[in-house]
């Protein structure tokens, strides 16, 4: 089962809800905004039995014994530390006599306006006994603390669709849907094959993104209310408003984006050299432009130094990729300009499986694709099967849905 920031949170009237948290020690609240939901709350009983707490790295092990047998393609056991250790999360765990029976995390986005909660975990044993409802109580009380929180954010998928009138009653209201499929793939010992290459006359220009490109093109507002026209990013169940502060999350050693445009000569590179490296860029008529030119890749690259991305943007696609039990996962979130070509997701689609078989070579992969009314279902699904990608894993979410509401002071 894909893993969710927001697992199912049953509104049966016969639950036994636990209470919320009922005390909080008294540390003051840190000035930094990075550090805002590390306030006062790190140890807070619920109960006679059980205890929430600040979770720390050496919870790993009782946090991933969470998982379900099934969960093979959850993210805690490669990406846990490091979720951890960033100074804009605040994880959690209940314990019952002492053992950590659920975890949950909450992040503060947006500058500090938006407070998320994430990747809430209950051990099967404990579910249907309030124990994640005092999880997401918490969340909200954690959140009271943050001096510029303007709004709660949390998503769920089609498959825990039975919750949302708890949360349309708590206040939330489903903000972006997203449509995806979850498909496996076996990476090859080749490049991916050259099926539905560009037109040779309108050959698509494919960029991998460094953080300052992404920079300005969060500041090309024009251009965002083109790619982006809901004013925000939805990648990989969480929903990110267009900051150059979020830009962060976005481009890790495990993250990051293409981009593709029409036009070749609508790409004006950056001289500062603030690009990622060129390796394993498949060997097609796509028009990579990093700077330099390499005479036995067959690649052509352009060499404009005027420090600008031209608004001629025609697609983006995130990615975020971690090992797993199953081999590795991958998610391609693909955001596009209305009436773009399908030739444009091939590219993507091209370039992000050579990105596959250098991180996972020889392994089976889930590759999760989520896209717009901009790019059909239909063009999806043909382009996978133009690469021999059929293969559907099973428990299919079919959509991702983004929920929000006002914070409650």
């Amino acid at each position: 089962m894909f893993s969710t920031p927001y697992k199912a949170v049953s509104c049966s009237p016969n639950m036994t809800w636990i209470s919320k948290m009922s005390t909080f020690c008294s540390k003051s609240f840190p000035s930094n905004l990075n550090t805002s939901l590390l306030f006062s709350a790190r140890k807070s009983t619920v109960s006679s039995d059980i205890v929430i707490r600040e979770a720390t790295v050496s919870d790993y092990a009782a946090v991933v014994d969470l998982i379900d047998e099934d969960g093979v393609h959850d993210y805690l056991p490669a990406l846990y530390k490091q979720q951890v250790s960033d100074p804009d999360n605040f994880p959690y765990v209940a314990t019952l006599g002492g053992r950590v029976v659920a975890y949950a995390m909450a992040s503060a986005l947006d500058v500090g306006e938006t407070s998320v909660l994430r990747s809430a975990r209950v051990h099967k044993s404990f579910r249907k006994m309030g124990v994640l409802r005092a999880m997401f109580d918490y969340f909200h009380e954690c959140s009271s603390h943050m001096p510029l929180r303007v709004y709660d954010m949390l998503s769920i998928t089609d498959r825990e669709d039975s919750v949302s009138g708890g949360l349309l009653a708590a206040g939330y209201r489903p903000v972006i849907k997203r449509e995806g499929l979850q498909m496996s793939y076996q990476t090859p010992k080749t490049s991916p094959t050259g099926t539905g290459e560009d037109n040779p006359i309108n050959r698509i220009e494919l960029k991998e993104l460094s953080r300052s490109d992404l920079q300005r093109i969060v500041q090309d507002h024009n251009l965002c209310r083109v790619l982006f026209p809901q004013g925000r990013l939805y990648n990989w169940y969480v929903g990110y408003r267009l900051m150059e502060e979020n830009i962060r999350h976005l481009m890790t050693p495990w993250s990051g984006a293409f981009a593709s445009f029409q036009d070749t000569r609508a790409l004006i590179l950056s001289s500062s050299g603030d690009y990622p490296g060129q390796r394993d860029f498949p060997k097609s008529d796509i028009i990579l432009s990093s700077g330099g030119a390499s005479p036995s890749s067959g690649i052509s690259h352009q060499t404009d130094q005027t420090n600008r991305l031209d608004s001629s943007v025609s697609m983006v696609t995130f990615y975020n990729c971690y090992p797993t039990r199953y081999g590795g996962f991958y998610s391609l979130d693909a955001y596009a300009t209305q009436g773009v070509s399908k030739s444009h997701f091939q590219a993507h689609l091209r370039k992000n499986l050579d990105n596959i078989k250098s991180r996972f070579p020889g392994q089976k992969v889930a590759l999760a694709v989520t896209f717009d009314t901009a790019v059909s279902k239909e063009c999806v699904t043909s382009c996978l099967f133009e690469q021999g990608i059929s293969e559907m894993l099973p428990h299919q979410e079919k959509w991702q849905i983004l929920y929000e509401r006002l914070a409650k002071k």
